[in-house]
């Protein structure tokens, strides 16, 4: 690894960043989205029931028991839900609008690596086959280890650059499908406790 590394020249060093930063961002993502998943239908059901019997109170305490931006969302509906249905409207639209960007949190930063990476990778090439030119030009071609390490700085920064372009991108991809379930979650649920006004 640590050959791979010296060899694939100083381009190397930005891509091991961008590598730690997606890693750890990929690991945030994951942890954030798994706390904050829950069984919608079931929160809805029991405060539906809830609301039908005009226990308010109980109901907003039944979104505690589901933390999220789902029950954050409703919660904000509940405790304006006496003061009629614009006032509850205008209550889960502000909690939505505070919700979104901590769902949408990092996520442009995934975007920018894939890109950064591929972009960085593509740069060691350009520097490898300027390097291995430039030893021609020094040496000629009397062997063909002179060229050698130009060429493989080459391939081995864009590979790198590639390996972790790649993943980025899939768990962009993957962590954008789970945002846009969330929002549409958020949507659904909210004009279902409208229409119980």
């Amino acid at each position: 690894m640590w050959s791979m590394l010296i060899k694939g020249g100083p381009l190397m060093w930005p891509l091991l960043i961008c590598s730690i930063i997606s890693l750890a961002i990929i690991i945030n993502r994951f942890v954030f989205y798994h706390k904050i998943t829950h069984n919608e239908k079931i929160l809805m059901s029991k405060i539906k029931s809830l609301v039908q019997e005009n226990n308010i109170d109980k109901a907003v305490k039944v979104c505690d028991d589901f933390p999220g931006p789902v029950s954050s969302v409703i919660k904000a509906g509940l405790i304006k839900y006496k003061d009629g249905k614009e006032e509850m409207s205008n209550a889960m639209e502000e909690a939505g609008l505070y919700e979104i960007p901590h769902l949408e949190q990092y996520l442009s930063g995934l975007s920018t690596i894939a890109s950064v990476s591929t972009l960085t990778g593509f740069t060691g090439t350009v520097t490898g086959m300027i390097n291995a030119f430039n030893s021609i030009a020094i040496q000629g071609v009397s062997s063909p280890s002179i060229v050698a390490r130009g060429i493989s700085e080459a391939l081995i920064t864009t590979a790198t650059g590639l390996i972790i372009a790649i993943p980025t991108l899939v768990f962009y991809h993957y962590f954008s499908y789970r945002l846009n379930r969330f929002t549409l979650e958020i949507e659904r649920c909210s004009k279902e406790l409208l229409n119980l006004r």
